[in-house]
């Protein structure tokens, strides 16, 4: 059953306006990749690195900009020519930060009073914005299992996860939603597993992600992976496993 707002703590006081910013998903990847950035960057740099078309970037960090998350420069140059827009965070006070932190808390802890099954709805979810990921990228043609776990490896790479390939799938070296994770896997990890699964689907592959380990070591999440038909992965993904939800977390010590 859903709980109201008003019994979660701490979740007075907060912006209605926050819960439309980062309602979602895609939209707090881009101000991820905005926040990560050692540099300012671009929208064509943005949309890179989160798998987006650039109009859908632009929409999402007008947004973001609005309500004071990003700032944008005209970039300097020396030739002729409309300069590019330059992103970068914003410099946001404690209490702006508390108040993004305290929200997703809340939402995570809303759907976690839900009545329903979570990791399946999260992983539903994520199927979704994985599939739409590709499809904005541009249609793509039928791939085999290799160039598949390629395109899902270098859109995972994008959205911050820091991914290598491994004999088990693909290891996930960082987390960009790690202290949600930690409390609530069957959510935040279930819409990482979703947004995998979406992604192959979309692309037509011969591979699955069967399963996702979240925490599997301190600093490293393994995304199962096998070929359809039960034939043997490539040889950078040589493991077949079981179908399974995501394990619960183990936290590290």
């Amino acid at each position: 059953m859903a709980t109201d707002s008003r019994d979660v703590p701490g979740s007075r006081g907060i912006d209605p306006g926050e819960h439309r910013v980062f309602a979602d998903v895609s939209r707090v990847a881009v101000l991820e990749t905005v926040r990560a950035a050692r540099s300012p960057v671009t929208v064509r740099e943005i949309a890179d690195r989160v798998g987006l078309h650039a109009n859908t970037v632009r929409g999402h960090l007008a947004i973001l900009a609005e309500r004071g998350y990003v700032v944008s420069a005209a970039e300097e140059r020396g030739r002729p020519g409309r300069p590019r827009l330059l992103y970068s965070a914003a410099d946001v006070d404690d209490g702006s930060s508390r108040n993004y932190r305290l929200l997703a808390e809340t939402l995570v802890a809303y759907l976690s009073e839900l009545d329903t099954d979570h990791a399946a709805a999260a992983i539903a979810a994520g199927r979704r914005q994985g599939g739409r990921a590709v499809r904005e990228a541009g249609p793509p043609d039928r791939v085999d299992a290799d160039t598949a776990i390629r395109s899902v490896t270098a859109l995972l790479d994008r959205a911050g996860f820091r991914p290598r390939r491994s004999a088990e799938g693909i290891d996930l070296h960082r987390c960009p939603f790690r202290e949600l994770a930690e409390n609530a896997p069957d959510i935040v990890c279930g819409v990482h597993l979703g947004m995998m699964r979406g992604a192959l689907a979309e692309l037509g592959a011969p591979v699955e992600a069967v399963r996702l380990r979240p925490f599997a070591e301190p600093d490293r999440c393994v995304a199962e992976l096998r070929v359809a038909g039960g034939t043997a992965p490539p040889p950078s993904a040589e493991a077949a496993f079981s179908p399974s939800d995501p394990t619960p977390v183990r936290k590290p010590s």
